[in-house]
């Protein structure tokens, strides 16, 4: 199904801030001379279609004095399923993607991002993963953000 016009609109003021404010879908209807129920309507629809995975703040974790990395397993096909499955039981963990493995100088197909109070928590959970799955645990900690602001054209 192809997006409405009013959807793209709706996308397009989604990717800044919302307003904090008791009804931020009010103000956006303002904005956007669209009804506030429409708006609403319409970002659930975009949710049960897919095309929205979810509407939450990003979190700056470094920022609150927590710790934080990028983690890669090389899982067996066969064991996908259940190493996911671990990784995901930790609270800390805010993304697991499985990626192609098969760049002999990249052979890592699991990637997670993990975060936890501090370097001894993180490196501990890590080790538990490692001891819990058989594998090794490979993480890539941030140095230095290179952040840049990403708006999607919606078409």
């Amino acid at each position: 199904m192809m997006l409405s016009d009013t959807d793209r609109k709706i996308l397009h003021r989604l990717q800044s801030n919302l307003p904090l404010v008791s009804r931020p879908f009010l103000e956006l209807s303002k904005e956007l001379a669209v009804d506030e129920d429409t708006i609403i309507e319409r970002i659930k629809f975009m949710i049960e279609k897919g095309y929205v995975r979810r509407l939450a703040p990003i979190i700056n974790t470094q920022a609150m004095g927590r710790e934080a990395t990028l983690a890669a397993v090389n899982v067996p096909e066969d064991r996908i399923d259940e190493v996911s499955a671990i990784i995901n039981e930790y609270s800390g963990v805010s993304h697991n993607y499985l990626r192609k493995g098969e760049n002999k100088h990249i052979p890592y197909n699991m990637w997670f991002t993990m975060s936890a109070k501090d370097d001894e928590e993180l490196n501990s959970r890590l080790k538990e993963i490692e001891n819990r799955t058989g594998l090794i645990v490979r993480t890539m900690p941030t140095i230095k953000k290179f952040k840049i602001g990403v708006r999607f054209k919606i078409y």
